[in-house]
């Protein structure tokens, strides 16, 4: 029986741990004080303008205390219904307003402050507190459940044009493997089953999730598996040189970014020259990033257009995987050397493992 993943707070609720949603709630609470506090009456400016600075560092204490709170019950709401952990979250400035208003009038008589009004007793100040608490916590849940239900419909569209992007590569290869496999059965048994073992390598990382990246050794490993697969298709006609420092090789990368690239040399550029070629795949680390460059040579003239659309819905469908996975920190270029074409593929870099 498969474990239920442990979650750490609602689907609904935000990550209150975090300094970009604390920054967004003091700006919201703000706001919401201006509104409140400040609109009402524009004649009266430099009283409402005290009572806004009253108002507001009331309301930011009792909005970060709840943001801690909700950070650290975040669990505990997660396993409650969604009606039921709303309300507890909207309780909690409510319940921190009356008891910080509460000790505040207590305090204020006591010591003989003035920091309320004569005018006001403690019940209502108490009260208006934890009305203007409950309103403003309303807006931020409000806020931050539209937005994060907006980030996952984002994400739910982004997995899903990944994964038809992904599954429109995925075939390409595979069948052309399981092809080579094939023919070598009878003629060479021993190559043919060296091939077959490549080819499970390739359909394991083939079927992985997406979302999993391995070091770059490993990525490397792969793509000279489905080279030797090709060569025993090519002969002599395939030239191999792989590259890769030692320094790089823990660096990680997304599975299966690099072997398209080699595939895509190969059947555009190698199988389509009568004598063959070499394919030449070289990373390099520079200026916080990761570069791997495939070249091979192409023929001049003469190339089927098939061929030539190919290549580039090929390369186009990687840039979509990219720009779905990284957005702009990543890039892959496409040069027509006219003799050869050279293929980079720029990603940022990841610690190691």
């Amino acid at each position: 029986m498969p474990e239920t993943p442990r979650r750490d707070r609602p689907e609904w609720m935000p990550d209150f741990c975090s300094v970009p949603v604390l920054a967004s709630l003091i700006l919201i609470v703000e706001l919401v004080v201006a509104v409140i506090v400040i609109a009402p009456d524009q004649a009266r400016v430099l009283p409402r303008l005290q009572e806004f600075l009253a108002a507001s560092f009331a309301a930011q204490w009792i909005a970060l205390l709840s943001a801690v709170l909700l950070c650290k019950l975040g669990p505990l709401l997660a396993h409650l219904r969604q009606t039921l952990s709303i309300a507890l979250a909207l309780l909690i400035p409510v319940l921190i307003a009356i008891f910080g208003g509460t000790m505040l009038g207590k305090l204020d008589h006591s010591l003989n402050l003035h920091l309320l009004s004569p005018a006001t007793s403690l019940p209502q100040f108490v009260l208006g507190l934890a009305l203007l608490s409950l309103l403003t916590g309303i807006v931020v849940m409000r806020y931050f459940f539209v937005q994060e239900r907006w980030k996952r419909q984002v994400a739910a569209q982004a997995r899903a044009q990944l994964d038809a992007l992904h599954a429109r590569i995925r075939p390409h290869f595979l069948f052309n493997t399981l092809n080579t496999a094939a023919s070598l059965i009878e003629i060479a048994p021993r190559q043919a089953e060296q091939a077959i073992l490549d080819l499970a390598d390739l359909f394991r990382a083939a079927l992985a999730p997406e979302t999993k990246e391995w070091p770059l050794a490993e990525e490397f490993a792969l793509t000279r598996r489905y080279l030797e697969i090709e060569q025993l298709r090519l002969g002599p006609r395939l030239a191999i040189v792989l590259d890769l420092p030692h320094e790089l090789e823990q660096t990680l990368v997304p599975q299966l970014c690099l072997q398209p690239l080699v595939e895509n040399a190969i059947h555009h550029g190698i199988q389509a020259l009568a004598e063959g070629g070499q394919v030449h795949v070289e990373a390099r680390q520079t200026a916080g990033s990761l570069l791997i460059t495939v070249l091979n040579p192409k023929p001049r003239q003469g190339l089927n257009p098939a061929l030539s659309r190919g290549n580039h819905v090929a390369l186009g469908n990687i840039r979509d995987r990219l720009r779905l996975r990284y957005a702009e920190r990543a890039e892959l270029l496409a040069v027509d050397q006219g003799d050869h074409y050279r293929v980079t593929l720029r990603l940022p870099l990841m610690p190691d493992p």
